[in-house]
């Protein structure tokens, strides 16, 4: 088992971007090998050191070799493995979707807290007026955010929206994976959406259409995207080439693009006392409480992530 723990230290260490620099310090390098060693065979770091002289399976080398390989052409480890673990669920993960993020979790535990402290009835404008909660994830991608809420409230009533039918088909899988049937999955062009909203065009394709039961939401939480086309020179090339762009970017001139438009598909569907949650980019987070102020929202909060950059935000309807 040391073998092949130098091996794929060896190997990833090697593993370089196109400027030929490497793409996982030392650090990185020892996590993930102790990461697929804890996936594929079961071994977690205490495991190997309590029993060094374990003996891995056939079966087990090759599945480590092939996913080292791919990562060796840059794949992510967890488009590698297949899956990625988030809210301490398994989620498939492939290209079509960005890989679920610890920062993604941190908005998901913001709702639960909020959710879990608050009541479901109330008169209070303060909090969502209805029971069961009816909750809208847009731009859902792997599911990770409406799957997990689904399964922390099982009485709501969860919609899934995704621009994309294979991020969508995936969402699909990782519901039917987590025995989640409180939720309902829907092909929606959220930005043409809110274009005939503001010109007063109805939207005819039932395929841009909010399905019937939510029209009036309480919750409505998205992780939409926020990279400035200019940031890509800081980002790795393992997110660049191999995760959707259609998730990641916006103009650079237009960076709270999706913001706008949510906060006023928001105006439309959100029931008063109903609150929007936001992943946000860090460099807009100011500016992004500035505009859901403007457009009417009240009570906004802005709220840093464990690292201490500003990650999330959520604003009041009323």
């Amino acid at each position: 088992m040391l073998d092949t723990i130098k091996i794929i230290r060896a190997k990833l260490s090697q593993v370089v971007d196109s400027q030929g620099l490497p793409l996982y310090d030392e650090r990185e390098v020892r996590a993930l090998a102790d990461l697929l060693l804890e996936e594929v065979c079961g071994i977690t770091r205490t495991d190997r050191l309590m029993h060094p002289e374990r003996i891995l399976a056939a079966e087990e080398r090759t599945r480590l070799s092939s996913i080292v390989a791919q990562m060796e052409q840059g794949v992510p480890v967890q488009q590698a493995l297949g899956y990625a673990w988030f809210y301490g669920m398994r989620f498939e993960v492939t290209p079509d979707v960005l890989v679920p993020r610890p920062e993604t979790a941190e908005l998901v535990d913001w709702i639960v807290t909020d959710l879990r402290s608050r009541p479901t009835s109330s008169s209070d404008v303060s909090s969502p007026v209805s029971k069961p909660l009816t909750i809208c994830d847009i731009g859902t991608g792997s599911g990770c955010i409406a799957i997990s809420l689904a399964r922390c409230f099982e009485d709501a009533r969860v919609l899934a929206i995704d621009v994309s039918s294979a991020a969508l088909n995936i969402a699909r899988r990782n519901a039917c994976q987590q025995n989640v049937d409180n939720l309902q999955f829907a092909q929606i062009d959220i930005l043409e959406y809110v274009d005939n909203l503001d010109s007063n065009i109805e939207n005819t394709s039932k395929n841009n259409t909010f399905p019937q039961g939510y029209q009036h939401l309480d919750i409505i939480v998205s992780n939409p995207p926020y990279v400035c086309r200019n940031e890509a020179a800081q980002m790795s090339e393992i997110v660049l080439e191999h995760e959707p762009e259609v998730a990641l970017f916006v103009p650079d001139d237009d960076p709270l693009l999706f913001y706008r438009a949510i906060a006023r598909l928001g105006q439309k569907h959100l029931k008063k006392g109903g609150f929007l949650y936001f992943e946000i980019n860090a460099a807009f987070g100011e500016a992004t409480c500035q505009l859901l102020g403007q457009m009417g929202y009240r009570n906004v909060e802005l709220r840093r992530d464990i690292t201490g950059r500003d990650r999330m935000v959520k604003a009041l309807y009323s």
